[in-house]
């Protein structure tokens, strides 16, 4: 699903609505319960959708500077809906063993560093320098499953961006079309949620996270539709989506 040059992105939102909701209908039992598989296939679809239109909105823009072994502004505060949370910790679930036997732990470096960022807000967090957890020798060890926030914050100027994290008068040029890709897919998925009932809001990554990994209920007590994530709030909603519309995120 590609956004047409005439159409307005709200035309293109209200079709991403339209196809997470035709994906959570078709997740759902007769008794209205929803399907363990329907995380997945969130998840999937909502990655899908983002890479595909990003790359058709970002033809005309220079090249990424992003890549997967650039951990530059992996300090920041991220932002997730439940169906990313659950597929990250389904993730680390699957690959604990592979990365115990290189001495790995992923869920004790979630709850050390949420430790120490507590309390913490967006510009201290990234002034701290304390990079993600899941970053390895540099690299990000969940990338396949990384959040549509990290996936929509792209930039073109590596130097600029280390020049900013180390806290000099620099600007890193971002990638407009990301954003508004990021902030259109994100918004759709969680109207579509929220629109069948389940907890929509979007919530802090690594917190949110923490609780996935610690309670083995939390997914399942998502799946029918209560609220999980509530107190982790760190995203009004569909916030992102209007901002796009009143040009606060630029245009792709």
């Amino acid at each position: 699903m590609s956004q047409p040059q005439d159409n307005s992105a709200e035309a293109f939102f209200i079709a991403l609505r339209k196809a997470f909701n035709d994906t959570i209908g078709a997740g759902k039992s007769l008794r209205g319960t929803c399907d363990p598989g329907l995380i997945d296939a969130l998840t999937a679809q909502a990655i899908d959708l983002f890479e595909r239109n990003a790359e058709i909105q970002a033809e005309d823009q220079p090249a990424p500077a992003c890549c997967r072994g650039c951990a530059t502004c992996c300090a920041l505060q991220v932002s997730a809906t439940a169906p990313e949370i659950f597929a990250a910790a389904r993730f680390l679930r699957l690959t604990a063993p592979a990365f115990a036997a290189h001495g790995v732990d992923f869920a004790s470096r979630v709850v050390a560093f949420n430790a120490q960022v507590k309390g913490l807000d967006q510009k201290a967090r990234f002034a701290s320098g304390r990079l993600c957890p899941f970053i390895i020798g540099g690299a990000c060890a969940i990338y396949s499953v990384r959040t549509l926030a990290c996936r929509g914050h792209v930039a073109f100027d590596r130097a600029a961006c280390e020049a900013a994290a180390r806290g000099e008068d620099a600007e890193a040029p971002i990638s407009g079309a990301h954003k508004t890709v990021r902030a259109l897919v994100q918004g759709a998925l969680q109207a579509a949620l929220r629109d069948s009932g389940l907890d929509w809001g979007a919530s802090e990554f690594l917190a949110g996270l923490d609780r996935a990994l610690n309670d083995d209920e939390t997914e399942a007590r998502w799946l029918r539709g209560e609220t999980v994530f509530e107190d982790l709030r760190i995203d009004a909603g569909e916030d992102a989506f209007r901002n796009v519309l009143q040009g606060d995120a630029g245009r792709g």
